[in-house]
């Protein structure tokens, strides 16, 4: 049970590095981004429209990240969660509320993601002008 208990914090670990890994990329490429935004290149397109089209980048590469802290969070209590014992229980009410907190920004993220992808194809400017 020991072995098993170790796997499951070091696939945790693992979970969380790749989680952690995907917003710091993505701030990378936001960062690019956003300067790029700055000096547009094409006419076309106005400075909120590539603010825009940045922030549903980079809300891509937040909402890849929760759902990977998300599952991290899920194994680690699992692995140190004895229903036996209250104030163990109360680590899972904590689990539950930042799950319950992390899905909500992932819901809302990606609303607003859907929002600008349709403005944008209602505009007729989906092709994306900002690169890295």
């Amino acid at each position: 049970m020991e072995h098993l208990k170790s796997a499951l914090e070091t696939i945790s670990l693992g979970i969380d590095l790749v989680g952690i890994g995907i917003l710091c990329i993505g701030f990378i490429k936001g960062l690019v981004l956003y300067i790029k935004s700055e000096f547009p290149q094409q006419e076309g397109k106005s400075g909120i429209m590539l603010i825009q089209e940045l922030r549903c980048k980079v809300g891509l590469y937040i909402l890849m990240a929760l759902d990977f802290l998300i599952a991290s969070d899920i194994i680690n209590s699992t692995v140190h969660t004895e229903l036996h014992e209250l104030h163990e229980l109360h680590e899972l009410y904590e689990l539950g509320v930042i799950v319950v907190l992390r899905t909500a920004i992932g819901y809302f993220l990606g609303k607003e993601i859907q929002e600008i992808q349709e403005i944008q194809a209602e505009t007729g400017e989906t092709q994306s002008t900002i690169r890295v």
